[in-house]
Formats: C-alpha cells, sequence, structure tokens
C-alpha cells in the first residue's frame, strides 16, 4: 500500500501545477462529500475522455468541468461548495 501512494505521488508530480491543484481540490472535495453524507448519497467519478464520459456528457450537454448530476435530472458545474450542498440537500428532503 506504501508502495503505491509513492508511485501515485509520483505520477502526480509529473503533471503541470494548474492541473494538480484541480486535482487536489477536486479530490479533497469529493472526500468531504463523503464524508458528510456517507451512505446517503452515491458518488461516481467518470473519466471524461473514456467512452462513458464521452457518453455521459453528450446525454447531459456538459461542456465543462467538474460537473455533477444529481437524481439523474440536476446539473450543477462549478466550484461552489455551498451551491451543490444546497442541491444535495433538496434532493435528499425530497425522498
Amino acid at each position: 500500500m506504501g508502495l503505491k501512494k509513492k508511485k501515485d505521488d509520483r505520477d502526480l508530480n509529473d503533471y503541470p501545477e494548474d492541473l494538480k491543484k484541480e486535482y487536489l481540490f477536486l479530490s479533497n472535495w469529493i472526500r468531504e462529500l463523503v464524508q458528510k453524507y456517507r451512505d446517503q448519497i452515491l458518488i461516481k467519478m467518470i473519466d471524461v475522455q473514456s467512452l462513458q464520459g464521452v457518453y455521459k456528457s453528450l446525454r447531459y450537454g456538459v461542456r465543462e468541468y467538474p460537473t455533477f448530476i444529481v437524481n439523474k435530472k440536476e446539473k450543477y458545474t462549478g466550484k461552489d461548495k455551498a451551491w451543490l450542498d444546497a442541491l444535495l440537500q433538496e434532493y435528499l428532503r425530497s425522498n
């Protein structure tokens, strides 16, 4: 396990600084969501360059990232944690 972390760190360090910051911001945000909502929501991360990512982007009309799709209906694009949190809270209240 320690070896994998060292390899992942090396891989991350190979990227430009702006991409590293974006990756760290997004991964920390996902960890916060997992910790806050635990088993109330299901988070799926999809690589936008994969076949599934291209399909989902076309299906939901996504052109910017990060984008969050809530309950296959609501779409939020951006980095405003409070905005996404409000959207998730609304979804949880309605279910």
